[in-house]
């Protein structure tokens, strides 16, 4: 329930900062974008499913009072999430952009509309760069480095008193890129302040 209300406030927002300059006949139109191919195909249909039943309750309780339209832009690599930005902004007008569940992509794309101050709401990516620093770029989940810090908690509070372990160390085990560095740097930081020793 407090998600529903989370986003139905958001898209309130949205809707009256982009009802300005548009008739109340013509849609909004927003954009989307996703890895709707390749290997992250799965996680990304998930989530583009996810905006679209969120925008179908607004639609329905009437938020906004206008129709909205999803312009949804298939992209694998950081370049091609980049010039999903350019285009839905330039030839689309969208006044804002939901995307895009891989972090490697979402780093390119939010960044992209920062630099053309377009809105961009992440809804799955975690990589703590995302949105540091940044004025149009929001999300709703946790950053990669909470992540990572939650997992040590419980390493530390739960874990570690069970096993009866006196010096315990650890081997962070992560992918190499921006994601994993996000968790991966969480959970190092947490580990060493909490006297956990970190192995790699």
């Amino acid at each position: 329930m407090f998600r529903r209300s989370v986003l139905l406030l958001v898209l309130a927002l949205v809707l009256a900062a982009c009802g300005q300059s548009q008739s109340a006949s013509s849609p909004l139109v927003l954009g989307a974008i996703y890895p709707l191919s390749g290997p992250q195909a799965p996680g990304g249909k998930q989530e583009l499913a996810g905006v679209e039943a969120a925008l179908q309750v607004a639609q329905s309780e009437g938020v906004g009072h206008r129709r909205i339209e999803l312009r949804v832009v298939d992209a694998i690599t950081p370049d091609a999430a980049a010039a999903a930005v350019d285009r839905l902004v330039s030839q689309d007008h969208v006044p804002a952009i939901f995307g895009t569940y891989g972090s490697t992509l979402s780093v390119a794309a939010s960044a992209r509309a920062e630099q053309l101050k377009t809105v961009y709401w992440e809804t799955g990516a975690v990589a703590d760069p995302i949105t540091a620093s940044r004025l149009y770029v929001f999300r709703t989940v946790a950053t990669g480095g909470s992540l990572g810090r939650m997992a040590v908690t419980f390493t530390h509070d739960v874990l570690i008193p069970q096993s009866g372990l006196r010096a315990p160390r650890v081997d962070i085990v992560q992918v190499s890129d921006i994601y994993g560095q996000s968790v991966g740097g969480g959970e190092a930081a947490l580990a060493r302040q909490l006297g956990i020793e970190v192995v790699n």
